[in-house]
């Protein structure tokens, strides 16, 4: 294809041209929603060993408490969408209700996603690292 001719490929057909395959987007959101599940569990582990860094440096950081406070909130939450991803994986989408519904609880699952990573920001920033 030179840079000259008008057509363009799209998804490996040229514009234009019927693909054979139709993009499946009940496959995509299924994949979507595991890599969000799977992204969920990386950083539950994450907050798992920042809560036994923190527990380990003792209640005497200036820290601890906030630390303890935002781990825990964090893990609540997290759950909270995992349990919530479970619900939105399940459901059919077999009439406009039960759509709509869906996509708003995937919304309210992205909020609460983008809540978690403000809340890991600030995990960061009052984070502690043990020293040897």
């Amino acid at each position: 294809m030179s840079l000259s001719d008008s057509r363009v490929k799209i998804c490996g057909a040229e514009e234009g041209e019927q693909n054979n395959e139709s993009f499946d987007f009940n496959t995509y959101a299924t994949k979507k929603t595991i890599a969000k599940g799977l992204l969920d569990v990386g950083l539950l582990m994450s907050n798992a060993s920042q809560l036994k860094t923190t527990i380990s440096l003792g209640s005497s950081h200036e820290y601890f408490s906030i630390n303890i406070v935002l781990i825990a909130v964090s893990v609540i939450l997290q759950v909270v969408v995992g349990i919530m991803l479970l619900i939105v994986g399940c459901m059919k989408g077999e009439n406009m209700e039960e759509k709509n519904r869906a996509n708003k609880l995937n919304n309210f699952t992205v909020g609460i996603v983008l809540m978690i990573t403000v809340i890991n920001a600030f995990i960061a920033a009052f984070g502690v690292q043990a020293s040897d």
